[in-house]
Parts: C-alpha cells; sequence; structure tokens
C-alpha cells in the first residue's frame, strides 16, 4: 500500500513539472459535491460488490481552490458524510465479510489538481492528488491519500459541472475506499493577466463594414449591398436604383408596379388596372356579347352566358361538365357517367333506373332482386294459404304464411304485390267466381291490417277461368283451387 502511495505522489509531482503553461482566468474557486463512498469494491479486496449498501454511502463535500499556476489549482475539501464501513473488530470466523451499521464520518484533505478549466473550451479534463486526515465515529482519525481523475462540463465562464471518481488509500486496514461524485465549480476574483489591448480596424461610416471592404466608405448602409445605403429597403442599392425612394422589385431595377402589369408606375398610364406596355398599361377593352367575362373572340357560346373555365359556355346543372358534353345538363352527375346522376349508386343511371333510391342491378332495371328464400315463401302460399270449405274464411294455421308475405312487401318497397284468386270447375261458374273474389279480398285484407299501404296491394278473382291442372281429377281440382301471390316492380 505504501508503495502504491509513494508512486502515486512522484506521478502527481512529475506531471505538474511537465504541464503547459496557461493563465487562468480567476483565481479562486469554490465547489459542493455529492459524494457515494464504495467500501466494498472486490478488487480491495473486501466483500463482495453490494449495490444497495454503496447507495446507502453518502455525503457531501464543499472546497475551496486557489490557482497557484497555470493549470494548477490547490484545494481544500472538506467533507461530511454517513457510511458502513467493513467492521475491524468483528470475528470474521463468524462473519467473513462484516459491516457496521451507518457511521458519522467526516475528511479534510489538502490536494492539488491539474486541470484544463478555460472559458473557450467545453470539456475540461483533469487529475489530483493528495492527503487527508478522516474521522469515523468511535475510532481513531485515519490518514487517507486521494488519487482522483474528473471530467469538466463548463456550464458558464465561471460554471462548471464536474463528474469524477478517486481512489483513497488508508495507512490503516479496512479504511481503503473508492469515491464518485458530482460537483458544481465557481470560480471567481480576478484574471490573473490583463488581455492585451489591441486596436479595431477602422470603419468610417460605422455600418459595421470595414473600410477595406467598403464599396460607399463614406455612408453607411448594409452589411449585403457592401456597405452601400438602401433608403427603400427594396434590397438594391441607391447607386443602382432607378427609383431609390420608392421599393420595387430588381427586375424593374427597383421600381413599383402597383397593378403587376410589368409596366412600372412612372411609365403606366393606369397604375392600380393591369395592361399591355403596348396600351401604356392600361386594359384594353373587351367586346363581350354575353356578359359572361370571356371576350367573344375566346367565346365558343359567344350568345349563351357561360363560365370562363369552360370558355364562355354554361353548365346549367353545376356538376363540372358543360352542356355540351353533359347527356344531363339539367341533373348534377358524375363525369363517368356523361354527367347523368346515379342516386342510389348501382351503375343503373336514374334517368333507367326503377328503383332510384334503392340499389339493385342492372339486370333488374337498378331494384333489388328477390331473394330466392322470399320467392319461395310465395310460391308455397299459392297451396299453404287455406279456407274453410265453401267460404272466404282464412284457416287460422294460414295466417303465419300471410304474416310472411306482409314482411316481404315492407323489405321491397319498391314491389307491389296482386292476389289473385282460383277455383276448380266444380259448381256454378258465377259462384266460383265470387267466391275466388272474396278468397282473395280477405287475404287482401288481412296484408293491409299488417300495416302495408292500399296503394301496393290489389286483389282479383278468376273463379275457373285460369286452371293450371287437369280439373276431370282429384289431384288436378286441388291445385286449381288456389291464392296465387305475384310481385311485381312499382312503376
Amino acid at each position: 500500500m505504501r508503495k502504491l502511495i509513494i508512486i502515486s505522489s512522484f506521478l502527481f509531482l512529475f506531471c505538474c513539472t511537465s504541464m503547459h503553461a496557461q493563465n487562468s482566468n480567476h483565481k479562486n474557486g469554490i465547489s459542493y459535491k455529492w459524494a457515494l463512498l464504495d467500501y466494498n469494491a472486490p478488487f480491495l479486496g473486501n466483500a463482495p460488490f453490494d449495490t444497495n449498501r454503496s447507495l446507502l454511502n453518502r455525503g457531501a463535500e464543499i472546497a475551496y481552490w486557489r490557482n497557484i499556476a497555470p493549470f494548477l489549482n490547490v484545494g481544500l475539501p472538506l467533507k461530511l458524510a454517513s457510511a458502513s464501513l467493513p467492521d475491524i473488530n468483528a470475528d470474521k470466523e463468524i462473519d467473513p465479510n462484516p459491516f457496521t451499521n451507518s457511521k458519522f464520518l467526516g475528511s479534510l484533505d489538502l490536494v492539488g489538481k491539474i486541470h484544463t478549466y478555460d472559458k473557450n473550451w467545453f470539456l475540461n479534463p483533469y487529475v489530483y492528488a493528495g492527503a487527508g486526515a478522516s474521522y469515523v465515529e468511535d475510532e481513531d482519525v485515519i490518514v487517507q491519500f486521494p488519487l482522483g481523475a474528473g471530467l469538466g462540463f463548463r456550464l458558464a465562464e465561471q460554471a462548471y459541472l464536474n463528474l469524477e471518481t478517486s481512489y483513497r488509500p488508508s495507512l490503516s486496514d479496512n479504511r481503503t475506499m473508492w469515491q464518485h461524485g458530482i460537483e458544481m465549480l465557481f470560480s471567481f476574483g480576478g484574471a490573473s493577466k490583463q488581455e492585451p489591448i489591441t486596436l479595431a480596424p477602422l470603419d468610417a461610416d460605422g455600418d459595421g463594414v470595414l473600410d477595406s471592404e467598403d464599396a460607399c466608405p463614406n455612408e453607411a448602409g448594409k452589411v449585403a449591398l457592401l456597405g452601400c445605403p438602401d433608403k427603400d429597403n427594396d434590397g438594391i442599392a441607391d447607386a443602382e436604383d432607378e427609383c431609390p425612394n420608392e421599393k420595387g422589385p430588381v427586375g424593374l431595377n427597383g421600381c413599383p408596379d402597383s397593378d403587376g402589369d410589368g409596366v412600372v408606375n412612372n411609365i403606366d398610364n393606369c397604375p392600380t388596372e393591369p395592361g399591355p406596355a403596348e396600351n401604356n398599361g392600361c386594359p384594353i377593352p373587351m367586346v363581350d356579347g354575353d356578359n359572361d367575362g370571356v371576350a367573344d373572340e375566346d367565346d365558343r357560346c359567344p350568345t349563351v352566358p357561360g363560365l370562363m373555365r369552360f370558355a364562355g359556355c354554361p353548365d346549367t346543372d353545376g356538376d363540372g361538365i358543360a352542356d355540351a358534353e353533359d347527356d344531363c345538363p339539367n341533373f348534377g352527375g358524375l363525369a363517368k357517367n356523361g354527367g347523368c346522376p346515379d342516386t342510389d349508386g348501382d351503375g343503373v343511371l336514374d334517368k333507367m333506373d326503377k328503383c332510384i333510391t334503392v340499389a339493385g342491378p342492372v339486370a333488374n332495371n337498378g331494384c333489388p332482386e328477390i331473394k330466392v328464400e322470399d320467392k319461395a315463401v310465395l310460391s308455397d302460399a299459392m297451396r299453404a294459404v287455406q279456407f274453410e270449405t265453401g267460404s272466404a274464411v282464412i284457416k287460422s294455421q294460414s295466417l303465419t304464411v300471410l304474416d310472411q308475405i306482409a314482411d316481404i312487401l315492407k323489405r321491397y318497397p319498391n314491389y307491389n304485390l296482386s292476389i289473385d284468386g282460383h277455383t276448380d270447375s266444380i259448381g256454378d261458374s258465377a259462384s266460383n267466381m265470387t267466391l275466388s273474389e272474396r278468397r282473395a279480398k280477405a287475404c287482401y285484407d288481412y296484408i293491409i291490417s299488417r300495416g302495408l299501404s292500399t296503394t301496393r296491394l290489389s286483389h282479383n278473382g278468376y273463379g275457373e277461368t285460369r286452371p293450371i291442372a287437369n280439373n276431370k281429377y282429384k289431384d288436378g281440382r286441388e291445385t286449381n283451387r288456389r291464392v296465387e301471390f305475384n310481385l311485381f316492380m312499382r312503376k
């Protein structure tokens, strides 16, 4: 241990004598450090590293620093701390790595610091070494030899934030330690040497451009114009500005053009109205027979008011397609549809769509197709709807089928329903006609009662005039006794 201290002291003295000299800006300094104390680092021969114990060993240090030579400060750091230290009185057979409870300790050091503190550098590394006395609660005063290194960050000309670490070997057993810290250093006092006085280059007109580079050395001007004046602030030096008292663009040699027609105001007979140079900056009167703002010579529809973007031709429905190219000039539509509307977006234009507000396929004229299962209900109803014998009273078990038909009508608002009654050929034909009409009317009345409009339903009786099977046979006659429910598209 003593050899290490002697070698470290020798290196410190060698560095002090070999540093390149530099004047420091301030003689004195005060620093405050927050420190962590580590007595159990594994390479010190103590207990294995214990993060919790190391973080609890902490303290604060305040120091006074004095610059005694270029790059060399001498300081007196005073530290107060609380730490858990290796227990020198413990029985190591019971506990091979014993530590005491937290103890109060204090130290006072005398150290020399080799540094590069400079107001022009942001990063400033340093090393230091010295000797100090430490007092530990319930123990004798011990001697330590701090050897450290750090990196300073210049926050201001007289303020630095330092990150450092030091190794502090001790002449006493188990009191060697590492110390890590974050430090704020503030320097003060007069500079060690006055800066040499230099004469500023000549600038006769005081415009910030040296006379040697000033194109107008006797007139205050702008740096961007090599020191020449620009009274109207248009970026053109007065000597080159044809209108030095009026702001104007570079392309017009600094002269204004209020109406932006390319004719400067001082030769423009109409400075507030754009016009061609050949007419001295005044607008040429326009012939516009339909008063749509497009001259007749440029108007493709000179007798009908229109829009400028359509060369004077109208767009009556305002859909962005000129009437001449619009298949539906009075109804707004998309260009892909030739200007015609397709309200329900089903690809069938309104003018050909029988269900304008409900999407449907082209094959069904734009109306929704009836689902297969709904068609089956209507087809089965012809046999499922039954009546009391010889009357128009609907059997109760048939009402469910009529409810289903009412629901179908509600789902297809663009369709109407025709109810047609039929009989077989048995009996008087006039009576059969009456019976078929009454049965169709009974179905009609029930469906209307389910909330359907009368405008969507019709009923007819055809008696025995429209057989679909042979009345000579029983099966044929049963087939002919029926009520048909036919959906058809509304007109």
